[in-house]
C-alpha cells in the first residue's frame, strides 16, 4: 500500500514507519518541516512537508496519491492553545485533507479515555477533550477508520503482545507495539470503522485484533 505517516518523526511514529517498510509498502513520511527530514534519513521512505498546523490545500497534496494515512501527531506540549491547535484542529484538518485527496483509510493514534474524558486523568483531560473532538469527526467521515487509544505510553522493547477491547482498565503499553498494532490494522478487516483501546498483555496483535468484535 501507498501509506503516508503523519507525525513520522515522533517516537511512535519512526516505528510506524519503520514496520512499514519492513512489510514492503511504498511509505511517505510526513513532517511538519524540512528541519526534521534527518530524524527520518536513512530508513528508506520518501519525506514530504505535511504540517497539520499550516495551509489545508497544502496538507491535501501532501496527501495525495495515498492508500492510506496513519496519524502519530500530538501536540509537542500540554499548553491548551498547543493541544486545541494540533490534537484538535490539526487532526480535523487533517481528515478533511484525506477526504478530499481521495484518501480511503485513515488510522489515528488516540489515547485511552479519549472517548470518555470525565474518566480519564484530570491533568490530561484538556488533551483527552481535544482528542474526543477530532476522533469524532473521524467517525463522522467518509473515510474508512480506525481510532486506537493506547494507555500510557513507555519506551520498552516490544513484546508483540497486547490486550484490545473497547474500553479497558487503565495500563501501559509500549510505542513500539502501539506501532505494531497501528500497522497491523491494515491487514485486519475487524478493525474497519472500530475504535478500541490498547495495553500491554499476552495476546499476539494480530490474533488480538481478530478478536474484536
Amino acid at each position: 500500500m501507498r501509506v503516508t505517516v503523519l507525525g513520522a518523526s515522533g517516537r511512535t511514529g519512526i516505528h510506524v514507519v519503520r514496520l512499514l517498510l519492513g512489510r514492503g509498502h511504498q511509505v511517505r513520511a510526513g513532517l511538519r518541516s524540512r528541519r526534521r527530514a534527518e530524524e527520518v534519513a536513512g530508513l528508506g521512505a520518501e519525506t514530504v512537508v505535511a504540517d497539520v498546523t499550516a495551509d489545508a490545500d497544502d496538507l491535501v497534496e501532501a496527501l495525495a496519491g495515498s492508500e492510506v494515512v496513519i496519524n502519530t501527531i500530538g501536540a509537542p506540549d500540554p499548553d491548551q492553545a498547543s493541544v486545541d491547535l494540533v490534537d484538535r484542529d490539526g487532526v480535523i484538518t487533517a481528515i478533511r485533507a484525506a477526504e478530499k485527496a481521495g484518501v480511503a483509510r485513515f488510522v489515528q493514534l488516540s489515547a485511552q479515555f479519549a472517548d470518555a474524558p470525565d474518566q480519564g486523568d484530570r491533568l490530561v483531560r484538556s488533551i483527552l477533550m481535544a482528542k474526543q473532538i477530532s476522533d469524532s469527526v473521524l467517525a463522522r467521515s467518509s473515510l474508512n477508520w480506525t481510532i486506537v487509544r493506547p494507555g500510557t505510553l513507555t519506551d520498552d522493547q516490544p513484546t508483540g503482545r497486547v490486550k484490545l477491547s473497547g474500553h479497558l482498565e487503565p495500563g501501559h503499553v509500549s510505542r513500539a507495539d502501539v506501532a505494531g498494532v497501528l500497522v497491523a490494522t491494515l491487514d485486519e478487516p475487524l478493525a474497519e470503522n472500530q475504535g478500541f483501546d490498547v495495553i500491554g498483555g499476552e495476546m499476539p496483535i494480530p490474533s488480538a485484533l481478530a478478536a474484536l468484535s
